[in-house]
C-alpha cells in the first residue's frame, strides 16, 4: 500500500510539472525555482460505495457485481464465514493436506491431470481452500469459458478426489517444510511470537513430522464437505458480464452448495493470552538478531484502531518520516529497515508493536533506543505536522485498495464477512480528517507502553546475552527467558 501511495504522489507530481510546463509555454512564464512551490490540485477522492454493487441472492447470499468493460474475463472470489480450526492438535496435519489437495488433488469427475490440462487450455485458473476463520473458492477466466467453470467450482470444495499420487507429494513436501520450519529467522520469530502473545491455540498449533508421516488419503475422508456451505457466503464477481444473466449463474451455484456447515462448530476456543512482559530469547546461530516487540492491541471495530495507526505511522510505520527509522537508522545506522505495526484483525485481539533486524553486538542497544523513543513519544505527545503527514499518506494511499475491479469486488466481499459498516472508507476518511492531536496521544500512551512490552529475540544466546560495548544488555529490559523450539511449539 505505501509503495502504491508513493506512487499516486510521483504521478501527482509529474502531472503538476507537465500542467505547469504547458501554461508556461503559452504564457511564457517560468517554472517554480524550487519543486516545493508547485502548486498541486486538491486531492479528492470518493471511494466507491459497496452499496452500488451489492445483491441479495437465493438462500440470503450476498454479492458485489463489479462492471469491467476492458477485457473480456471474469473473476470471481467466494468467501464462506466460518471457522476451520482443529479440534484437537492430532488434526492438524490432515486438515492443511486436505486444504492444500482440494484443487490440485482433482475431483470426483476429473484426475489432476485433466483438471490442470482443461485449466491450461483455458488459460484459467480455479483455486480453493481452507483457513482458520473462513474458507474460500475462486475462478478467473475468459467470459466465453467462465459457465463451465462456475459449475465445476462446488466440485472443488465438496467432491475432492484427493488423488493418492498427488497426496504423496504434498505429503512429502509438507514433511519437508516441517522439518525446515525453523532454519529462518523469519520462520522462528513468526512461530515464537504466537506463543508469547497469544499461547497455544488451535489457530497456531504445528502439526509434528510424525502425524504427518502417518497420514495416508483415507485420513482425509472425515473434512470431505467441510467450509463449504450457502450460510455465511460472500461472493465478489468483477468482469464483462451481463447482470440479469450473473445472478442466475450464481443463484445456480448456490444451490448446489449444502445450506449448513458439516464438521466444526460456530465457536472457536479462548486464546490463553500473552507471556507476562519481558525477554524471551531463542537461541539460534544466525549472523543477526531478529527482534520483535509487542503487546496486545485492539479486535476489530475497535474506536482506538484509527487514532492507533495514525500512531503508528507517525512512531515508526512512515518510512523515512517516522520516528524511529530517523533515530534506528538514519542517526545511528543500526538497521536497514525498522517498522511499527498495529495489527488489523476481525477474529482475536491483535498486537501492536515494532520490528527490527540488526547486528548482534548491537541488538541490546536498539531496543533501548526503540524504548525511549517510546516513551518519549508517549510523555511529549505528537506534533500538527506529524499528524498531517501521517493523515495524509494514510488517507491518500486509499485509491490504491481499488486498484482494479477485481480488488474492489475482492475487498468488499471480505468487508461482507467481517460486518464493516456500508460507508467503511467514507467513514474511514472523515474520522481521520476530524482525528485530533489528543485522541492520538491518548491511544498510543495505552497500548504502546514500554514496561509493558513482551521482547522477542532470535539470535545467538551467548553474544546476545552479554553486555556490549556501552553497557547494555537484554537482561536491562526484564527477565530473559530462554525458549526452546518444544516449547514454543508446545500445544494444549
Amino acid at each position: 500500500m505505501k509503495i502504491l501511495g508513493n506512487l499516486h504522489v510521483t504521478v501527482a507530481v509529474f502531472a503538476a510539472v507537465c500542467s505547469l510546463s504547458l501554461a508556461d509555454s503559452k504564457s511564457g512564464s517560468t517554472l517554480p525555482d524550487h519543486y516545493s512551490k508547485i502548486a498541486f490540485p486538491e486531492f479528492t477522492y470518493q471511494p466507491p460505495l459497496p452499496a452500488d454493487y451489492r445483491v441479495t441472492l437465493d438462500r440470503g447470499v450476498v454479492a458485489y457485481l463489479i462492471p469491467d468493460t476492458t477485457l473480456p474475463l471474469i473473476n470471481m472470489v467466494g468467501y464462506f464465514g466460518h471457522p476451520n480450526l482443529p479440534k484437537q492438535p492430532s488434526q492438524v496435519g490432515a486438515l492443511n493436506l486436505y486444504s492444500y489437495l482440494l484443487k490440485s488433488g482433482g475431483t470426483k469427475r476429473f484426475t489432476p491431470e485433466q483438471l490442470e490440462d482443461s485449466l491450461e487450455f483455458v488459460a484459467a485458473s480455479i483455486t480453493g481452500g481452507l483457513s482458520d476463520y473462513q474458507s474460500s473458492f475462486g475462478l478467473d477466466a475468459l467470459r466465453k469459458d467462465a459457465d463451465a467453470l462456475f459449475d465445476l467450482l462446488p466440485e472443488i470444495g465438496l467432491k475432492p478426489r484427493l488423488e493418492a499420487e498427488v497426496f504423496k507429494v504434498q505429503k512429502k513436501s509438507y514433511l519437508e517444510n516441517l522439518k525446515h520450519r525453523f532454519d529462518t529467522p523469519h520462520g522462528v520469530m513468526n512461530a515464537t511470537y504466537e506463543h508469547v502473545l497469544y499461547g497455544s491455540h488451535p489457530s497456531n498449533w504445528t502439526a509434528t513430522e510424525k502425524e504427518v508421516a502417518a497420514l495416508t488419503p483415507a485420513s482425509l475422508k472425515p473434512f470431505v464437505g467441510a467450509g463449504f456451505a450457502s450460510k455465511g457466503l460472500v461472493l465478489g464477481v468483477a468482469g464483462q458480464f451481463d447482470r440479469t444473466k450473473m445472478i442466475a449463474q450464481l443463484n445456480k451455484l448456490i444451490a448446489q452448495l449444502p445450506e449448513k456447515y458439516l464438521g466444526s462448530a460456530d465457536s472457536t476456543p479462548p486464546f490463553p493470552g500473552p507471556q507476562k512482559p519481558g525477554v524471551y530469547l531463542v537461541d539460534k546461530k544466525f549472523t543477526q538478531a531478529t527482534i520483535k516487540m509487542g503487546a496486545p492491541g485492539v479486535k476489530r471495530p475497535d474506536p482506538n484502531y484509527y487514532p492507533l495507526i495514525v500512531a503508528s505511522y507517525i512512531f515508526g510505520d512512515g518510512g523515512f518520516t517516522s520516528r524511529l527509522m530517523e533515530r534506528v537508522r538514519s542517526n545511528e545506522g543500526l538497521a536497514y529497515g525498522i517498522d511499527s505495526d498495529v495489527g488489523s484483525d476481525y477474529n482475536r485481539r491483535a498486537t501492536v508493536g515494532v520490528s527490527l533486524q540488526t547486528k548482534v553486538e548491537t541488538g541490546a542497544y536498539a531496543i533501548r533506543l526503540v524504548l525511549e523513543e517510546m516513551r518519549r513519544m508517549a510523555k511529549d505527545g505528537i506534533t500538527d505536522e506529524e499528524l498531517q503527514r501521517a493523515k495524509d499518506g494514510l488517507i491518500k494511499s486509499m485509491p490504491s485498495l481499488f486498484d482494479t475491479p477485481a480488488a474492489t469486488a475482492r475487498i468488499f466481499a471480505q468487508g461482507e464477512i467481517w460486518k464493516r459498516s456500508p460507508n467503511h472508507y467514507k467513514e474511514y476518511v472523515e474520522t481521520l480528517t476530524k482525528m485530533t492531536k489528543a485522541e492520538v496521544d491518548n491511544a498510543f500512551r495505552k497500548y504502546f507502553v514500554a514496561d509493558s512490552m513482551r521482547i522477542v529475540v532470535v539470535g545467538p544466546k551467548d553474544a546476545l546475552t552479554k553486555k556490549d560495548e556501552r553497557g547494555n544488555a537484554l537482561s536491562d529490559f526484564g527477565t530473559v527467558t530462554v525458549l526452546t523450539q518444544d516449547e514454543i511449539e508446545k500445544r494444549k
